[in-house]
């Protein structure tokens, strides 16, 4: 329980405290509608709360409002002063490589790249990654990350800018290799996390070593594809960003060495906080770990004082700290989530523990082990769900199987590390992790084979999380009464608000026209509820490509599904695919994994692109007609929409440069006296033929983006 800080604060008075900076801190950001109207009334019962109180303090008051205001002024202030990169003409540019995102993915490598006195960027290039710690001499064009581009999406810029990456150096080629720069501390730390993956390989193997690696110091390049999708599908992803949970193993295991010694609190607790700081920088110096790492400190003064480490004071003192610090930050997902994570745990930890200990005889540490995961996924999985759009169900069941062993791991794999010239005892230590390590991907991949395992969600909007938030607390204040009943009412309304958020219809005809960067993705919603899909976006394929991570499904994955997720679309009526090229078809394959669909119109053309023939196998094995669209195919709705088709034509055209281009899918929309014409890339030639057979072409909208 809070308590108060002298005369003039009143109990819960550094929590309002607390609040009222974060407050201040969001008022200044861009937000939605929702988000917005939530920050608001956040405001609105911070002033309740005051007036209302059990008595009026003038001086908190005025306090209050001192803190609010300066929230606000600190986040304006670095908002308006933040150094945003412009687009650069193509140059040379020094620098060192600092980070391996990717590597190897049809011949493709990504990764982070400091520039000497400049930005950092993110680098994409024909071949394999350099060297962690390499520097060399790039040439690229700097190019900014896009704010949204499609109604309900994400800044990319904000996203990257919490990953410290300012643009993406792009058509980048490596020139040449420089000698090392002195006293550059990246390249140093690039370099130890470089030796550091080469020795965890060389004893565990993958994929063991990337999961290690991720547990040790975030990274997770080599990781592949399927199996990062696993972690994330079972809600155990956070086990491989080093953050709160790998923070607190390490401050945990320095605590229990230095009380074994008999060390004085205070000394302990300096020693500790000095060893959090020093791992945080090893991990990498980003914001989640400089975070935890702040949380930790605030905790462990306060254990050093004689006060409760895991308490609402030390959590709201960080919380101001952490704002004030990075004000841009409190409305990311970042924030929410490792403060949603700490204060679940001081809510729901302890009850559930004693519920534990009622039920099961457990040694106290497994005990207290699973009633943190317990928590941290009770307070988490809403604003997961919102960023990630995914319900993962068995979250909390893979997370007590998984989370108690990642301590042991990350001890067994540090002392591998620390061991290394000594090749038999660091043998032993890995042969131990291995064991661990195949525990915790074995039961990943168990539980994301289930059914259901992932389920596609519309992000819920804030007021509907912050009301889940409240349902939480209540509940566990109804179970310490005993008022079970009321307690699951309450549980089931706040969950099902988050699961199905509600949504206001809208009875018009809306067609909305994806940014996907190149060609086609255009979203038809009639009035009565019917959505289509006109082609997925992609890229025009270069080279041979992975079946099912083709370059061209990327542009679907993080655009076209998000999108439809996003706006409460979890079912298609149909796709029509108007042509088999990459950048029309990228995204089908990804949609049909993510989405039930009723049937996919295809021009019925050979083609040889990956991500075509992923989108007809995908279709295929998801049980979708796969329908050829014909001139003279008519398709209706039952709110008057009307699709006809007017190409292509059997014979389809041939002898042209563009003949795929030229038998696309082409068919006029009409609802009412609106016509919306629809050609693909269809070129001169279909235009003539369309001619030919007397086609009205007459439409308020034309849809074209051939060459």
């Amino acid at each position: 329980m809070p308590v108060a800080v002298g005369s003039w604060m009143p109990a819960f008075g550094i929590a309002l405290l607390a609040s009222a900076i974060v407050l201040g801190c969001a008022l200044a950001a861009p937000l939605s509608p929702d988000g917005r109207a939530a920050v608001a009334l956040g405001v609105a019962v911070l002033g309740v709360a005051l007036a209302f109180g059990p008595r009026r303090n003038a001086t908190f008051e005025v306090v209050l409002t001192v803190a609010l205001l300066a929230g606000w002024s600190d986040a304006w202030i670095q908002r308006a002063n933040e150094p945003l990169v412009a687009q650069q003409p193509t140059a040379r540019y020094p620098g060192t490589v600092i980070g391996d995102d990717r590597d190897g993915a049809n011949g493709n490598a990504s990764y982070t790249f400091a520039i000497d006195d400049g930005p950092t960027v993110t680098v994409n290039e024909r071949g394999s990654a350099p060297a962690l710690g390499a520097r060399l001499l790039v040439r690229g064009r700097i190019d900014p990350f896009d704010d949204a581009r499609n109604p309900g999406e994400p800044s990319e810029r904000e996203i990257e800018r919490e990953r410290g990456i300012a643009a993406r150096l792009a058509s980048a080629q490596v020139m040449a290799a420089l000698p090392d720069r002195r006293g550059d501390w990246r390249q140093w730390l690039a370099r130890a996390h470089g030796w550091a993956l080469t020795q965890l390989r060389e004893r565990l193997g993958e994929p063991q070593a990337s999961i290690a690696a991720g547990e040790l110091w975030g990274e997770k390049s080599a990781l592949p594809p399927d199996a990062r999708a696993e972690f994330q599908e079972t809600g155990t992803v956070h086990i491989l960003v080093t953050a709160g949970l790998h923070l607190g193993v390490v401050v945990a295991l320095i605590i229990w060495l230095l009380e074994w010694l008999r060390t004085p609190r205070s000394a302990a607790a300096i020693a500790a906080i000095a060893c959090a700081w020093t791992y945080a920088f090893f991990a990498g110096g980003h914001i989640p770990v400089l975070r935890a790492a702040t949380m930790l400190t605030v905790a462990l003064i306060a254990r050093a004082c004689g006060r409760s480490a895991l308490s609402w004071n030390a959590y709201a003192i960080a919380a101001g700290i952490i704002a004030l610090a990075r004000p841009l930050d409190v409305t990311g997902a970042s924030f929410l989530l490792s403060f949603s994570c700490v204060g679940a745990i001081l809510v729901c930890a302890e009850p559930l523990k004693a519920w534990i200990t009622a039920h099961a005889e457990l040694p106290d540490r497994l005990r207290e082990a699973i009633s943190l995961a317990i928590a941290t996924q009770i307070g988490t999985w809403p604003v997961g769900a919102a960023v990630f759009l995914q319900f993962a169900p068995y979250a909390i069941v893979a997370n007590v199987l998984v989370v108690p062993i990642v301590g042991l791991s990350m001890l067994l794999g540090g002392a591998q590390l620390l061991l290394a010239p000594f090749a038999p005892l660091a043998q032993g230590c890995a042969n131990l992790n291995g064991w661990c390590l195949a525990w915790m991907l074995g039961v990943v991949q168990t539980i994301s084979s289930l059914p259901v395992a992932r389920i596609p969600m519309t992000p819920a909007p804030p007021w509907c999380i912050a009301l889940y938030d409240v349902a939480v607390v209540s509940a566990v204040a109804l179970i310490k009464r005993n008022r079970y009943r009321p307690c699951a009412l309450v549980a089931f309304v706040a969950i099902a608000l988050v699961l199905w958020p509600p949504r206001v219809g809208d009875h018009r005809l809306r067609i909305t026209a994806l940014d996907v960067g190149q060609a086609d993705a255009i979203v038809v919603q009639t009035p009565g509820g019917h959505t289509l899909l006109v082609d997925a976006g992609g890229q025009l394929e270069r080279g041979a490509q992975t079946p099912g991570d083709s370059s061209a499904e990327r542009v679907g994955e993080r655009i076209v599904v998000p999108f439809l997720l996003r706006h409460g679309i979890h079912a298609l009526d149909a796709i029509v695919l108007s042509h088999p090229h990459g950048d029309h078809a990228g995204g089908v394959a990804p949609v049909l994994r993510w989405l039930r669909v009723g049937k996919l119109a295809d021009s019925g053309q050979r083609y040889g692109g990956s991500a075509y023939h992923d989108a007809i196998a995908t279709a295929r094995a998801a049980g979708v007609p796969i329908l050829d669209g014909r001139a003279g195919d008519i398709w209706r709705t039952d709110d008057d929409v009307t699709l006809t088709f007017i190409g292509p034509s059997l014979p389809f055209i041939t002898g042209g440069t563009n003949d795929i281009n030229d038998n696309s899918i082409a068919f006029i929309l009409q609802y009412g006296s609106f016509r919306m014409l629809f050609t693909g890339d269809a070129g001169t030639s279909a235009e003539q033929r369309f001619l030919a057979e007397g086609v009205d072409l007459h439409a308020d909208v034309l849809r074209y983006t051939g060459n």
